[in-house]
């Protein structure tokens, strides 16, 4: 089984939680979707910043082009919301948990995607630099080209599974105390 396949299996329950919190906000309603970004500003920006910190061969290529905090923050800013303070989130202190941190992240551009053209028809015109960005770049291939060249021993591949999953909490962790916004 690939590095791939272990994390996706490791961490099914914790995507299913995170998929079923962020799909409660209403999209669909402002306030819904200023909330959802609250939330994902909370986690974002510091693990973005935490990961800058890596030496370059634990990232994926092109990790500045990848970064997508820039253009959350702009939308938050274009619909008025400050962005909140960063959450606790402890950076990933490991290579291999910074491999399962990234799979998380750069997973969660895919449902971005998926996400944005719902927005787009429920709110055109709402800003949408965040959840679109990178689409129609290779950055998931890749991404998964980089991540299957990783060769982890187990030890690794537990400390990556632990990465992801400490990513996950994070993430289910600002969904869960996203701010309530008026509508």
């Amino acid at each position: 089984m690939n590095l791939r396949t272990t994390l996706r299996a490791a961490t099914r329950q914790d995507h299913d939680r995170v998929d079923q919190l962020g799909g409660a906000f209403d999209l669909a309603q402002p306030a819904g979707y200023g909330a959802f970004l609250l939330a994902h500003a909370a986690v974002l920006p510091p693990l973005e910043a935490a990961l800058d910190t890596a030496p370059p061969q634990d990232l994926p290529p092109g990790w500045p082009q990848r970064r997508r905090a820039g253009a959350l923050l702009d939308d938050l800013a274009q619909l008025g919301l400050e962005a909140p303070q960063p959450s606790d989130i402890p950076p990933p202190a490991t290579a291999a948990a910074r491999v399962g941190a990234l799979y998380v992240l750069e997973g969660s551009r895919l449902g971005g995607i998926l996400l944005r053209r719902r927005l787009a028809e429920a709110q055109p015109g709402a800003p949408s630099a965040y959840l679109a960005h990178g689409e129609g770049q290779p950055l998931w291939r890749t991404f998964l080209e980089w991540l299957d060249s990783r060769s982890l021993g187990p030890a690794e591949t537990t400390a990556a599974i632990d990465g992801a999953r400490g990513v996950f909490a994070a993430f289910e962790a600002g969904f869960k105390t996203a701010p309530a916004l008026p509508r």
